[in-house]
């Protein structure tokens, strides 16, 4: 994978931001001010953004930033192994949709969500993780990208560590996201215990245990001492995306991890 190694002497954060092209020279700003890397969420439903035009715009004023390391995969509503060949169909077309933009933009990796239903097991979860696995393989096959992952729905681990288990390739891996594991029903050891191996990919949002709120970082549950360790101990130095929306609420959360020496900074 191009850029996740094990370092057991550089163990330091790839940190990454989540702009938004409307407050682009804020993000801009503080991005070159912190040497932060982007993770493009905003242009992952595009057919919203071509209404005004703004998708082209933002486009190329990502590509200009030569900053851009990933790119966040369409995510509402997308479940390429769906039983309805309808809904997978469609799917699997904006999947690919998302790994083209990503390869335009430059981006190395691109995230999507399981969307393997948390309350069905079986018959269910091994069909789920073979069809979906089979389609990460596929475009992997198709592009060069790493893929991460991520959990959504997800309640346990279960799902995730059968689709590792069923995929085998080091270019397919878990984006391990803290706040939606804080309203799991693991604990946050579990989550590394279980998937460790499997994660090269963090998200940091914070809620209150119950919602994925995305508070502003310390208005929520989370455990921002335990998550460093957690990380720590991956020994990997892993892309991680602070999922906080304003300029502002992002230099207090690095402000934050600084005065603590949290994620090695």
């Amino acid at each position: 994978m191009s850029n996740i190694s094990v370092d057991k002497n550089n163990n330091q954060a790839l940190l990454q931001i989540q702009p938004f092209y409307e407050n682009r020279h804020e993000f801009a700003e503080i991005a070159k001010a912190e040497g932060l890397a982007y993770e493009v969420i905003e242009l992952s439903m595009p057919p919203a953004l071509n209404e005004s035009g703004l998708f082209a715009r933002a486009l190329e004023w990502y590509k200009a930033s030569q900053r851009v390391e990933s790119y966040h995969g369409v995510f509402v509503d997308i479940n390429p192994a769906s039983g309805d060949n309808n809904i997978s169909t469609i799917s699997r077309k904006l999947m690919k949709a998302s790994c083209d933009t990503a390869v335009e933009l430059g981006a190395k990796n691109i995230v999507f969500h399981g969307s393997c239903f948390p309350f069905l097991r079986g018959g269910y979860l091994d069909n789920w993780a073979k069809v979906f696995g089979d389609f990460c393989l596929e475009l992997v096959d198709d592009y060069d990208l790493n893929i991460f992952i991520e959990n959504s729905f997800d309640i346990d681990t279960m799902p995730l560590k059968k689709l590792m288990t069923n995929v085998g390739s080091d270019r397919i891996c878990v984006c391990l996201d803290y706040g939606h594991a804080n309203f799991s029903r693991d604990p946050m050891e579990k989550w590394f215990d279980d998937l460790g191996e499997h994660i090269g990919y963090l998200h940091i949002s914070d809620n209150d245990g119950l919602f994925d709120d995305h508070l502003p970082l310390l208005s929520g549950t989370v455990n921002w001492n335990l998550a460093s360790d957690l990380w720590k101990k991956l020994n990997k130095k892993v892309p991680i995306t602070l999922e906080i929306k304003t300029v502002e609420e992002i230099k207090k959360a690095i402000d934050y991890f600084k005065k603590n020496q949290l994620f090695g900074l």
